[in-house]
């Protein structure tokens, strides 16, 4: 990575233009180049010399024998620590020091357009500064490689031209300059933050990088503010090149920490990573993990942010919010106000609905193409099913809502088993997939549908690397996450024959694996529950069987879609409740083409087509 230049002269602070140590390489630059000037001076002074004659003896006005003694140079002031920090040597620090000269001090930078003849030419070189300083006994080197001190603490890029211009990187001039960034201010954390914070703070101070495993998103911001507070030093604005990275922490101006993207590695240079909770630990870094506020926590705070803001909820509403998504304590108070604010603005006041809202738009609500997003239009009171069907989507619904309740009574530790899987099979158009809709309706959340053609993929390690991402976001949302024909991903294994049926086998043992340490609910949806793998049936919470309706179903479904229409007679066709909802709508569209109301002929024509999509005869008789 390249290091950004000062391309235009800077201006030190009154404390760098003071500093004893540079005041100190000023006075022998200036007066090296003086001594440089006067002896070209003499030469082309001289009356028996013509013009080439004084060319060829200003050549060699310096003498490379010291005439003057460095002097010697103070030892208080930031410049002098940063040459303690490095170690560089004199050399190597007569051109740092002139480089910031000539860049915040316009008179250096025009003694180095006289050395060099030349106005235009108002910079320092290695050329000139080697022409110079060899009167003082310091050796300035004509190219500065990868393997110069300078180069290698990120003090300077390399420079190959003893002609070309030094220009300082920013990160140096400050560091020169003594600008060091403010630190962040104490502010209040909760107790859990603070906690983490103390230790990371002492484990850097012992020098052992870290990595912070952050089950909250958002405490990692917070976290790392806490911890530089602590250190008294600022964050890095962002990732800076490792040698420099270095170099700043050593001076205290910067903490080289990184706010890890899932599947990110720490860059190399950075000693604070803040990471999710399934970020692998690098080789020699200490792990932090900070778990999200305990459930009897997060419920005071969501309480007392609900109360302050005047929404009020019911135990159902408040244990959604609770148990939906993991948040710092801060978060749930800001979402709160979002939703205050948006109800304002409408002149109502705050509902759970309106919190739901703005809960949703927290986290970052997309499927990434992996799968769609279908908000639920579909009510538990829309379903049409046997009570004992319809009460057991019920029990999905309160286990997807006090399932972290129960967890934390029971106190069961680990991720282990915390997902609501709930299978939904039976004959096809029976409602599964209305009722995942429902479910998620009934939780006030996203319904997100996955696009097996997109997850399931020819590449190695590809369906994986899918999973876990639509896994990974679906929990960051809070969504529900619906897998359609799910015996297709998570069918049975085979016996091995060769070597795609082991990768095969592989990608359900990931599977497996994945969805068990799942944070959120799973709606999976099956013609063929058989045909599922044993293993994950076992992971299943919980069994919802959809069979096909019976008569007095199927004339509650004519009803809904059909009101005023006389159904009786196709109500005794055995058909599917979306076979029905088909059926009504190419009976209307008959009866719009026709400019009339709908009439049994078109109902009957409409059942007969569907009926024959599936080769079926017409079974019940028509009466005359």
């Amino acid at each position: 990575m390249s290091i950004a230049t000062v391309e235009a002269p800077a201006r030190g602070t009154p404390s760098a233009l003071t500093d004893p140590r540079l005041l100190a390489w000023r006075h022998l630059f200036v007066s090296g180049a003086a001594d440089v000037l006067r002896r070209y001076r003499a030469a082309w002074a001289d009356p028996t010399l013509d013009d080439a004659a004084r060319a060829v003896a200003a050549v060699g006005v310096v003498d490379p024998h010291p005439r003057v003694a460095l002097l010697p140079l103070p030892t208080e002031g930031e410049f002098a620590e940063l040459v303690r920090v490095t170690g560089i040597d004199a050399a190597a620090e007569a051109v740092l020091a002139v480089a910031w000269w000539a860049a915040v001090e316009p008179q250096v930078a025009i003694v180095c357009g006289c050395v060099h003849d030349d106005a235009g030419r108002r910079w320092p070189s290695l050329g000139l500064l080697a022409h110079v300083f060899a009167g003082v006994g310091v050796t300035v080197p004509l190219t500065v490689g990868a393997t110069h001190p300078l180069v290698r603490r990120g003090l300077l890029d390399v420079v190959v031209d003893p002609d070309a211009p030094i220009r300082l990187p920013t990160t140096t001039v400050a560091a020169i300059a003594g600008q060091r960034p403010a630190p962040p201010a104490p502010g209040a954390v909760a107790p859990r933050v603070a906690a983490a914070a103390t230790r990371v703070a002492a484990l850097l101070d012992a020098g052992v990088p870290v990595l912070v495993r952050c089950e909250v998103p958002d405490d990692r911001a917070p976290v790392r503010d806490a911890v530089a507070a602590q250190l008294g030093i600022a964050p890095a604005p962002g990732v800076r090149p490792p040698a420099v990275a270095r170099l700043l922490l050593h001076l205290r101006h910067e903490l080289p920490a990184v706010l890890l993207e899932p599947g990110d590695a720490p860059p190399d240079g950075t000693v604070l990573a803040l990471g999710g909770a399934d970020e692998p630990g690098p080789p020699g870094w200490h792990l932090v993990e900070l778990a999200a506020p305990p459930l009897a926590v997060a419920e005071q705070v969501w309480r007392r942010a609900l109360r302050q803001a005047g929404v009020a909820v019911n135990p159902d509403e408040l244990a959604d919010l609770v148990g939906r998504l993991p948040l710092a304590e801060p978060t749930i108070a800001a979402v709160v106000g979002r939703a205050r604010v948006a109800a304002a603005v409408d002149g109502r006041t705050a509902t759970a609905r309106d919190v739901s809202a703005a809960l949703r738009s927290q986290p970052r609500h997309d499927p990434g193409g992996l799968a769609r997003r279908l908000p639920p239009t579909t009510t538990l009171d829309d379903l049409v099913l046997p009570p004992a069907t319809l009460a057991a989507v019920r029990d999905v619904v309160a286990h997807a809502r006090h399932s972290p309740a129960a967890h934390d009574r029971l106190r069961l530790t680990g991720r282990r088993g915390r997902a609501v899987i709930a299978l939904f099979h039976g004959p096809s158009g029976t409602g599964k997939t209305a009722a995942a809709e429902a479910v998620a309706a009934a939780i006030d959340r996203d319904l997100w549908t996955v696009d097996l053609a997109r997850v399931v993929t020819k590449w190695l390690g590809e369906t994986q690397r899918n999973l876990d991402t639509v896994l990974r976001d679906a929990a960051a949302a809070g969504a529900v996450l619906l897998f359609d024909e799910a015996d297709g991903l998570f069918g049975k294994r085979g016996d091995v024959t060769d070597a795609r049926d082991r990768y095969a086998n592989l990608e359900i043992d990931h599977l497996l694996q994945r969805i068990e340490v799942h944070a959120g609910v799973v709606v999976l949806t099956s013609n063929r529950p058989s045909a599922l793998d044993e293993a994950f049936a076992r992971r299943i919470r919980l069994a919802v069987r959809f069979d096909l309706p019976d008569h007095g179903e199927r004339e509650r479904i004519w009803r809904r879609h059909l009101p005023h229409v006389d159904t009786a007679a196709v109500a005794r066709e055995e058909l599917s409740g979306a076979t029905i909802r088909a059926a009504a709508l190419a009976a209307t569209v008959s009866a719009i083409a026709a400019g009339t109301d709908v009439r049994a002929e078109h109902l009957h024509a409409a059942v007969r087509r569907e009926l024959e999509k599936s080769r079926r005869p017409p079974t019940a008789r028509r009466p005359r």
